[in-house]
């Protein structure tokens, strides 16, 4: 912490708090013009909302000073050494983003220090003031983040953990590019880009690309009015972070082992992209329907029923949970590959040898289910739907999660045991396409074979959810019981 200090956080910065203040000071002059006109108040939190959310000040000045700094502080305090020492540039990485928080808090602490100083003598209180209710022109921040927020102190605090977000995101960034190109000149011109991004793309950006402006990240203000949500702006800057996070944690590998891993990889990057694509498809489909976000969740997986027949909705479960079945079988040929003379020898049992990849599988599932669920309520958010719960919100949950889980678990005991059998992974997974055919209406006799069971269609009709799990559960136990009669033959070879 001490080298940050010496190297960056110098008293100079502190004349960055001159411009801030006069900004703040402007406002505060035309606040009682205001009041006298409509007769109001206003308190301490007006004088500091305002400027603390206004995009020009943040776009033109706040945030391409901090973001400037951090591009000065990584190009000059980048050392070979220092790598060296560290070991990778992913420690590497951890470490200049751990410095750049210290500074981003120094900036921060100026930010504030500067509002105070000018909302000094104001009238204090922690409720809205009368300024806040005024739905008149220039009154814009206020009258919008009092509609959303409880209290200014939440609003100002959330304003605050926006930014800091944002921030630290686009730091992310200009360290992985730093290390990708090591050249001072690719960050200068990120930090022009941006700049010029954020701020003709404020005034020219159409309201349908409000994904793509940059003030709906940095002020809580203008992101809440662009998409009727207060999560959405964290959403969006979250999932961010985290596919900045997963590239950085991957920097080291060279041009070759990324390009392996891309090839290894790409069935599940498609099979994520194509569960994304339907999700946003169906939210889109439901819109201005007055519907709630569980509405749309029992509709993105509605799936068959014999009374509800929908290609669209065959397609998509076909895709989401056979798609899955599909990335299980890809893991099973790799372990059916790798099995030899020496892997019996360590193992010394088959029971051994299975227990040892497939509680992953289990694992597996429960978080693809909770991933379907978060993100099609996030989407759903995003788009403004009802987040009113039903009263039946719990046999919701329990029909995705735990019919969902013994559904898919029947699908993937399903396509080893006949894996096992035949030795051949790729008949197991044709034999569950085929088995689809029992999805249709009029071939589900009874549900004798259990296939699509999970459909959410179900909580439409007099079905018992209940009751389908106690099917589902002895289907997967009588396969459990066969799996294990398998595995203990003596005479078992692969």
């Amino acid at each position: 912490m001490m080298k940050v200090q010496v190297k960056l956080i110098s008293w100079k910065w502190l004349f960055a708090a001159i411009p801030i203040i006069l900004y703040s000071l402007s406002d505060r002059l035309s606040m009682p013009l205001f009041e006298q006109e409509y007769n109001v108040s206003a308190n301490f939190w007006d004088y500091v909302l305002i400027p603390a959310s206004h995009p020009y000040f943040i776009l033109y000045y706040f945030f391409p000073l901090i973001v400037f700094v951090s591009t000065l502080f990584i190009n000059n305090t980048f050392e070979y050494t220092m790598l060296i020492r560290l070991g990778s540039y992913r420690k590497w990485i951890s470490k200049k983003l751990w410095e750049l928080l210290f500074i981003n808090i120094f900036f921060m602490a100026i930010l504030i220090g500067s509002l105070l100083i000018t909302s000094i003598n104001t009238p204090f209180s922690m409720n809205w003031s009368d300024v806040g209710t005024m739905n008149v022109a220039g009154n814009d921040i206020l009258y919008h983040l009092q509609l959303h927020f409880a209290t200014p102190f939440i609003a100002a605090l959330l304003q605050i953990v926006l930014f800091m977000f944002t921030l630290i995101t686009i730091q992310l960034m200009l360290c992985i590019l730093f290390t990708i190109y090591r050249k001072q000149s690719i960050l200068h011109i990120l930090n022009v880009l941006l700049f010029l991004w954020g701020t003709i793309g404020f005034k020219v950006l159409p309201s349908s690309m409000k994904w793509f402006s940059v003030v709906n990240y940095l002020s809580l203000f203008h992101g809440v009015l662009s998409f009727h949500s207060i999560i959405a702006p964290f959403g969006i800057m979250a999932l961010t972070l985290l596919m900045l996070v997963f590239i950085a944690n991957k920097i080291d590998l060279n041009h070759s082992s990324i390009k392996q891993y891309a090839i290894k990889k790409s069935p599940l990057f498609i099979y994520g992209l194509l569960c994304l694509m339907g999700i946003w498809l169906n939210t889109g489909k439901y819109a201005n329907e007055g519907l709630s976000i569980w509405d749309i969740f029992i509709g993105t997986f509605m799936g068959t029923t014999n009374e509800r027949f929908s290609l669209l909705s065959f397609t998509y479960y076909v895709v989401v949970f056979l798609g899955a079945v599909y990335l299980v079988q890809l893991l099973l040929q790799q372990h059916l590959s790798e099995m030899s003379f020496y892997t019996m020898i360590r193992y010394h049992f088959m029971n051994k040898w299975f227990l040892s990849w497939f509680p992953k599988i289990l694992k597996s599932i429960i978080l693809l289910l909770l991933a379907l669920l978060a993100v099609t309520m996030f989407i759903g958010m995003l788009k403004g739907y009802s987040l009113t719960v039903p009263e039946n919100v719990y046999q919701i949950l329990y029909h995705f999660m735990v019919n969902g889980f013994l559904q898919l678990l029947f699908y993937v005991l399903l396509v080893i045991l006949i894996s096992f059998v035949t030795k051949d992974v790729l008949k197991s997974f044709i034999t569950i396409l085929v088995l689809t055919i029992f999805m249709l209406p009029g071939f589900r006799i009874h549900n004798i074979i259990p296939m699509g069971l999970n459909s959410m269609g179900y909580l439409l009709e007099s079905s018992s959810i209940y009751l389908t799990s106690a099917q589902l559960a002895a289907f997967v136990a009588a396969e459990i019981f066969i799996l294990l009669f398998l595995l203990n033959k003596k005479d078992y070879t692969l």
